[in-house]
């Protein structure tokens, strides 16, 4: 089974090497145990919505990482969506950090006073206003 994201896809699949399972021990592909995955294939059809919770933070389930320009997943899409309101990201959002996001990245840095970069760093969630909370 696959999983279709903005930025990419994503398999859904059993796997032989159980204590796998849970861990980030792939590339973002979903590991189930193999009878487990079987049984879901039965009452799963074709362009089944699906909804991963990602723990309490969301995209931000294991904190903030820094994103470079290549980097893609939910928590670059969330950024895009976050500088898109603000009116610094008029792009696609897709989850992808391409040129185009950099180019507002820089914009937003220039605009807001922040060191020169193009990363997404710790400077930059704060000036965004991204905080991981309990």
């Amino acid at each position: 089974m696959g999983l279709n994201v903005p930025w990419g896809r994503y398999g859904i699949h059993g796997t032989n090497n159980p204590s796998s399972i849970g861990r980030s021990a792939s590339h973002g592909c979903i590991r189930m145990r193999n009878k487990d995955v079987e049984d879901l294939y039965r009452y799963i059809k074709i362009d089944t919505p699906v909804t991963i919770w990602g723990g309490i933070f969301g995209p931000f389930g294991n904190g903030f990482r820094i994103l470079i320009p290549g980097d893609r997943g939910a928590d670059v899409f969330e950024v895009q969506k976050r500088m898109k309101r603000m009116g610094y990201y008029l792009g696609y959002i897709d989850g992808i950090y391409g040129e185009e996001m950099k180019y507002y990245v820089i914009k937003y840095r220039k605009d807001n006073n922040l060191t020169l970069t193009h990363d997404i760093d710790l400077e930059f969630y704060k000036a965004l206003n991204i905080q991981l909370f309990e």
